[in-house]
């Protein structure tokens, strides 16, 4: 068994720029979201992300932040989506006891 990993947790759901009935997906700032995934991505801290399917506008992402401070500095200030009002996150810490990529050392 390997040892307990601390991931974080990035819950995101439509923020107020987005109008009742509208979907953060057709905002046109969405784009600053995926452009934050793909750096997170290049630096090597993001593990997995995607819509939730049953919230219109939702999803998740789970990253490999040095502390749950740099999830949420890079959660709430590099996510121009987030600082622009298209979606809101939510931080929390993940304690993964059991997965098999958590036995990949470049995690």
């Amino acid at each position: 068994m390997t040892e307990p990993r601390s991931w974080f947790l990035l819950l995101h759901v439509p923020g107020p720029a987005i109008p009742d009935g509208g979907s953060a997906f057709d905002h046109p700032d969405i784009a600053e979201h995926y452009a934050f995934l793909q750096r997170r991505a290049a630096d090597g801290t993001l593990i997995a992300a995607g819509p939730l399917a049953d919230q219109d506008g939702a999803g998740a992402t789970v990253l490999a932040a040095e502390s749950l401070a740099e999830a949420e500095r890079l959660a709430t200030h590099d996510d121009q989506a987030v600082m622009r009002g298209v979606l809101t996150v939510r931080v929390r810490p993940w304690t993964v006891m059991l997965a098999p990529i958590a036995d990949n050392p470049a995690l």
